[in-house]
């Protein structure tokens, strides 16, 4: 049954792109934070989707119906120096009175959450015309 695969295939993306969406909304909301448990600024975070293959599956024990799709394979903390902002006054300045922000940049964050939104989008209505074509073909048999 090619359709299940197919359901497969749009469910393991709309899945990888909600968690893509889940990140960049922990990377806005986070923006301001100029101290976290490590003592640093919050370091944006990126999602890493791969190929979620047939032989991956079997390496994972997952049934045939499992194959084909993607993952999420890490999220991984960008590496960019964080932005200093001079702000005397702030809690967290040093002696020249600048203060280390986070590495997010808001306008880039909302073009990701953008792309993030469309692909979400093209895989529901994948998924709709996978429905509909099933739903023909059942009506095809009586």
């Amino acid at each position: 049954m090619a359709f299940l695969s197919s359901l497969n295939i749009t469910g393991s993306a709309l899945t990888a792109e909600r968690f893509r969406m889940d990140i960049i909304a922990q990377n806005v909301a986070n923006i301001d934070t100029t101290m976290t448990e490590e003592g640093t600024p919050y370091r944006r975070k990126q999602v890493v989707f791969e190929e979620r293959s047939f032989k991956s599956a079997l390496q994972s024990e997952q049934t045939k119906l499992s194959s084909g799709g993607v993952r999420v394979a890490e999220v991984v903390e960008s590496q960019e120096d964080f932005v200093p902002v001079y702000d005397p006054d702030h809690p967290h300045a040093d002696e020249n009175g600048y203060v280390l922000t986070p590495n997010v940049d808001r306008a880039e964050e909302y073009v990701d959450m953008m792309a993030a939104s469309s692909a979400y989008n093209a895989n529901i209505t994948v998924l709709n015309v996978v429905k509909s074509m099933t739903m023909k073909a059942l009506e095809i048999g009586k």
